[in-house]
């Protein structure tokens, strides 16, 4: 009977150093605390009749915007400030795929509008400043309105 016990302490102490070697440290060390694609910290963010306006600096990108629609003539529209490079990417990515949204227009710094576009949007930018993504529904489609969405820019 006194073996058995012994054997049983054994395995107690073997179960115990296994949870210690899994310990909440380790978890902690997987967050990522500096993720470049994330919404910059600078960002401004407005709301007016039904116009989401968020205002970027271009020297942050490549970025990836989170937000929601949850009306159904929502439009949001990003503001890049400074922005220099030739060619402009970016994707509309819903977490529902039946979603009804896009990239309705893009505003260059000439002051001029093109569009509509799909989900991923390649521009070629003419000269530096101050470019705008529209997004919002697609009249010539079904699908939902409302939902959580993200804005990936390059």
């Amino acid at each position: 009977k006194e073996t058995k016990a012994t054997d049983k302490k054994t395995d107690s102490i073997i179960v115990s150093e296994q949870s210690a070697n899994t310990s909440q440290i380790d978890s902690q060390n997987l967050k990522i605390n500096h993720d470049s694609l994330k919404t910059p910290i600078n960002s401004k963010s407005e709301v007016k009749n039904g116009k989401i306006v968020k205002v970027v600096d271009g020297e942050k990108l490549p970025l990836l915007i989170d937000e929601k629609f949850t009306d159904k003539s929502q439009k949001l529209i990003i503001k890049i400030r400074n922005y220099e490079n030739l060619n402009l990417k970016a994707s509309v990515l819903p977490k529902n795929n039946m979603m009804n949204i896009r990239f309705n227009q893009i505003r260059t710094p000439d002051g001029k509008f093109d569009g509509p576009f799909g989900r991923e949007v390649s521009y070629k930018i003419q000269e530096n400043g101050e470019v705008w993504l529209i997004i919002g529904k697609n009249l010539m489609a079904d699908g939902d309105f409302t939902g959580e969405f993200s804005v990936r820019i390059e």
